[in-house]
């Protein structure tokens, strides 16, 4: 968990720099998470689909909205995630793969506040970078049928990427106090670290997979 301090003592900077214009929400979620996850032939030179799988997840957060221009809001927020997925190889000794992951996601997003009704509701749509950084998570393999489970590690070294790039985008309807969004993250980067590596069976690993997740967000302004 030592991961998290740099980014909860950014916040509280963030947060105690804050102008009396800039609103503070806090914000949950349930998450419908998957992967596109591909394994790429290279004596055929294709790029084959695996089948995928579903998990459900969730999400707590806190968001910062700060004017800009006109209806243009920075609208940054930082929140822990819980997503996952899974998938059964076409052609691989292994069975199926099942995955759940937790990350703390980083989003500078940008919001376009548009006023609806003469109430002060607002339509709102927002779209921003994603950095992702894994914390956790466990990973069940299934193999003759038998299940193993083990712990997946996140690191620049390790079997899985530290960092997940990717775009979060979202549509949301805003009252002073509270709001709902449905929001999509499309994540761009290989979590594989081993990808195009000899394993110790003298085969390479060359799974790609790149997160996907659709949230449904309840959210408390708090200031």
């Amino acid at each position: 968990m030592n991961k998290i301090y740099p980014i909860l003592l950014a916040t509280l900077l963030f947060l105690n720099k804050g102008t009396a214009q800039t609103k503070i929400a806090v914000m949950g979620s349930y998450n419908y998470t998957t992967a596109r996850v591909h394994y790429i032939n290279e004596s055929l030179g294709t790029d084959v689909k695996q089948p995928n799988g579903f998990k459900n997840g969730f999400g707590l957060g806190i968001m910062f909205k700060v004017p800009f221009d006109d209806v243009l809001h920075f609208s940054p927020y930082i929140s822990l995630h819980k997503r996952g997925y899974s998938f059964k190889p076409v052609a691989d000794t292994i069975a199926k793969y099942d995955n759940s992951m937790y990350y703390v996601d980083i989003v500078p997003a940008l919001s376009g506040d548009f006023p609806v009704g003469e109430k002060k509701n607002t339509l709102v749509l927002s779209a921003g970078p994603l950095i992702g950084v894994g914390l956790s998570g466990t990973e069940k393999t299934t193999k003759d049928d038998v299940v193993t489970s083990k712990k997946m590690k996140f690191a620049t070294d390790g079997d899985y990427s530290l960092f997940d790039l990717g775009l979060s985008t979202g549509i949301g309807f805003h009252t002073p106090k509270m709001f709902v969004e449905v929001g999509y993250m499309l994540g761009h980067a290989n979590i594989n670290n081993n990808f195009n590596v000899l394993t110790s069976s003298g085969t390479k690993d060359l799974r790609n997979i790149r997160n996907r997740m659709l949230t449904f967000t309840l959210g408390y302004y708090i200031k």
